[in-house]
């Protein structure tokens, strides 16, 4: 395979790369801004932090989860298209938290609904199914927290203000993301960060060389936070992010349509998102009854199909959390409130409009009572009243209380056992913006009886962590009960109606060890989804369900501290998927692996520089995840071939 990039891109980052700049040797110890975690880390299943998006360098959301055994994005490199699962389930059934900012859910069936540049990203945390209190509203498949990056994340030891100069590329697709960011804290009460990049990139090639349609895209990310402590115990802090993605989309961009077919013809898009957050926390030293925060957000997400009859689609969302954490020695109780408001609007230029809006109070409590040194036990309640109006009128009430329990022991020094249980309720839900524009409307077979879904989810597991070594195995099970579809039949109203039951059930594992200046990883999932008692398939995308299967990742690490090298491996392999409907075109989902090395060369402190060559042996394969076209076959949206990607950091 022939390696191409934007002329003068090379050139551009060989001159960053050269830059002269000595780092500083102080160091100062700073307190990080802080952002109200949404749950305690006993019930994060997994975390990528910072150092390993800097060392693989990814550039969208599927990239970002490559590597994780619980969670899959479909859509390709196609970023307008992309959709996270996690155990199977849709995002749109998780409470996903942009710093403590809820996103929004579906604007269009056939795109993705948020994304982001990774390089922002301080930390994501996943955390599967049904389990705390502390989880938020609707949370029925878990929750995906999204931590942006922090001034202290930036700056270099001694400085309290600095700027920061970074640059990427990668040959497939020629893509090409400058950076830029200033930053400080310029005295203990304020810290400030602003932050953007920019991408361009032309339509990549999956790993027959075949150009991938309608994959090219020019993204622009923003970051700006704010805080001030204007006395001890008191912190106010701001954060709000921005992205904003126009081009020339299919019209069904989730699907990998052979070109000429009418679902396959691009037409202008413009997508774009906002989120913003602000907290007021007050900590009084000495007092480990009070630890609380206030904290509101606001977030609104816009597709435009910018055809001949526009189309407009728009999903909002609002929200406070009030809540306080009393340590009573043995006993910490964290308790509160939270509001959630949420409307989805469509709009056409032939005239068609409407929308539906919807609210949520709760109001919750989580209990960690540590009678001893190996004994954890934890127990949570939620209350949640939810209400929507839907198109035509019709009044929507759930309420429902959502229990948990979890258990964790420890025998010995590094050994852990844990159980747990747990419970979300999610109401009535809006429907798209471009369903809202449907002619024909919502038709009488809509049930307004209609209360809610309710996840539960089980788990069993045990963890092993001590000289060098790790090691971890859990068993779990999921099911949302009366799931709730949105249907929109050609020719035909569209309504919403009881659907049946999702199940999600599997098994995790995990091996690794450190030693010297290795390490080694190895993990491997198998999840199981069903729908209505049948296995689901790419093309029951619609449902918010997507095929499981088995997923094995072997992680090898080498570090060389006296050149400042960081050397990794990463081989990926999805086993094929043969449990499949039986009215499935295919008798089974084929395989693949892929392969990535990464080195990270960090010369001085100041100064970070990463190269990565992802999938090494050029695949050709689809992701299990990715939407199913039924009418002309397989669908033909490959992931990305084989790529060099540079990267340079540079810290003032």
């Amino acid at each position: 395979m022939a390696f191409q990039t934007h002329p003068g891109s090379v050139a551009a980052l060989a001159a960053l790369l050269a830059s002269p700049v000595l780092a500083q040797d102080s160091s100062v110890t700073l307190s990080p801004v802080t952002i109200v975690s949404s749950a305690d880390d006993e019930t994060v299943s997994e975390t990528i932090t910072a150092e390993e998006i800097e060392t693989r360098q990814p550039a969208t959301l599927n990239e970002l989860f490559a590597q994780s055994p619980e969670v899959v994005v479909s859509g390709a490199n196609r970023m307008a298209a992309q959709k996270i699962y996690v155990r199977g389930i849709e995002e749109t059934m998780l409470n996903v938290t942009v710093d403590g900012a809820k996103l929004g859910g579906n604007m269009y069936a056939h795109s993705g609904n948020f994304g982001i540049d990774p390089d922002l990203l301080k930390r994501v945390e996943v955390e599967a199914g049904a389990g705390s209190a502390l989880a938020g509203p609707g949370a029925l498949g878990g929750a995906i927290r999204y931590e942006t990056k922090d001034p202290e994340d930036l700056l270099l030891p001694g400085r309290d203000q600095g700027y920061m100069l970074k640059l990427s590329a990668q040959t497939n697709g020629r893509r090409v993301t400058p950076g830029l960011a200033f930053y400080g804290t310029p005295d203990e009460r304020f810290g400030y960060l602003v932050y953007l990049t920019k991408s361009w990139a032309d339509d990549y090639k999956d790993g027959e060389g075949n150009k991938v349609a309608d994959t090219g895209n020019d993204p622009l990310d923003a970051l700006v936070k704010l805080r001030f402590r204007p006395a001890d115990g008191h912190e106010l802090s701001f954060s709000t992010t921005y992205r904003r993605d126009n081009g020339r989309r299919a019209y069904r961009s989730n699907f990998g349509i052979p070109p000429g077919l009418p679902d396959a013809i691009p037409e202008d898009q413009k997508l774009g998102w906002r989120s913003t957050s602000v907290s007021y926390r007050y900590n009084p030293a000495g007092d480990p009854l009070v630890d609380m925060t206030v904290s509101a957000y606001d977030t609104h997400s816009r597709l435009l199909r910018d055809i001949e009859v526009r189309q407009v689609s728009e999903w909002d969302t609002r929200g406070l959390d009030i809540r306080n954490r009393s340590d009573f020695g043995q006993v910490a109780l964290t308790y509160g409130y939270d509001y959630g408001w949420t409307r989805s609007r469509g709009e056409s230029g032939a005239g068609l409009g409407g929308f539906e809006r919807g609210e949520n109070h709760g109001l919750y409590v989580q209990a960690d009572y540590t009678p001893t040194e190996q004994w954890l036990l934890s127990a949570g309640l939620r209350y949640d009243r939810a209400t929507l109006r839907d198109l035509n009128g019709n009044d929507y009430k759930g309420v429902h209380f959502s229990p948990n329990l979890r258990l964790r022991y420890e025998p010995t020094e590094g050994l852990a056992l844990f159980a747990s249980w747990g419970e979300a309720f999610r109401g009535v839900q809006p429907v798209e913006g471009l369903t809202l524009i449907w002619p024909l409307g919502l038709g009488p077979q809509t049930d307004t009886s209609l209360t809610g879904e309710l996840a539960r989810t089980a788990e069993l597991g045990a963890e092993w962590d001590r000289d060098g070594w790790r090691a971890g195995i859990s068993g779990f099970t999921s099911k949302i009960e009366d799931k709730i579809r949105s249907w929109q039949g050609r020719g035909s109203p569209w309504f919403r109606e009881n659907d049946g039951e999702i199940e999600s059930r599997g098994i995790t594992a995990h091996l690794g060890r450190s030693w010297q200046n290795w390490s080694a990883d190895l993990r491997f999932s198998h999840i199981d989804v069903k729908y209505n008692d049948e296995p689901v398939s790419p093309g029951d995308w619609l449902d918010g369900v997507t095929p499981g299967g088995d997923k094995i990742v072997l992680a090898l690490g080498y570090r060389m501290p006296a050149q400042n090298l960081e050397i990794g491996w990463t081989s990926t392999v999805v086993l094929k998927q043969t449990d499949l409907p039986a009215d499935f075109q295919l008798d089974e989902l084929p395989g693949y692996d892929v392969h990535d090395l990464t080195v990270t060369w960090r010369p001085a402190r100041n100064q970070s520089y990463s190269l990565a060559l992802t999938n090494i042996f050029d695949e050709q394969y689809l992701d299990h995840s990715t939407a199913y076209y039924g009418v002309d076959g397989w669908s033909n949206l490959y992931e990305t071939g084989r790529s060099l990607r540079l990267s340079g950091t540079i810290r003032f």
